[in-house]
């Protein structure tokens, strides 16, 4: 089948693409972790006491053993999502931790130390499915990643 620049097939095609093709900074997975925790970080309004992440299956496999960048070779879930507390900038979604200082990379490894990060299987049919939810005393957020790496479809908050 032929293409030409002014069959609708075209532009369909190209908006598929724009879709689909969007910057990342290294392997996707835990970097939608980063941009989640990020997010959810924003609107919890300061550095968590606290987090969940309950992920798919599939986010878990692919996650658990994988170099998180900028984390001075941190791995998986427990540290994308630090990685996204202390150094996330949100808005460059699946860019979020591109530009870590070394500084911040400590901050990462100290925070992993001292606070709770639980991962859990999340009861899901999808296969790509975040939930990540921060606590600061009775205040928290949640936001809710799925289908695909920067689709936010739920957030959730509560301030006391």
């Amino acid at each position: 089948m032929s293409v030409s620049k002014g069959d609708n097939t075209y532009y369909s095609y190209l908006k598929i693409l724009s879709e689909e093709l969007v910057p990342a900074m290294g392997c996707t997975e835990p970097i939608a972790i980063a941009y989640c925790v990020a997010v959810a970080r924003d609107y919890l309004g300061c550095i968590p006491d606290s987090i969940t992440v309950e992920a798919s299956g599939n986010i878990i496999k692919n996650v658990k053993s994988v170099i998180v960048p900028n984390t001075n070779m941190l791995r998986g879930i427990e540290a994308a999502a630090a990685a996204g507390i202390i150094a996330g900038d949100a808005s460059k979604k699946l860019e979020v931790i591109s530009d870590v200082s070394i500084e911040k990379q400590k901050i990462i490894e100290q925070y992993l130390k001292e606070h709770t990060i639980t991962v859990s299987l999340a009861e899901s049919p999808n296969v790509f499915d975040i939930v990540a939810t921060l606590y600061k005393g009775t205040s928290y957020s949640k936001v809710r990643i799925a289908n695909y790496h920067t689709n936010i479809v739920w957030i959730e908050q509560s301030k006391t």
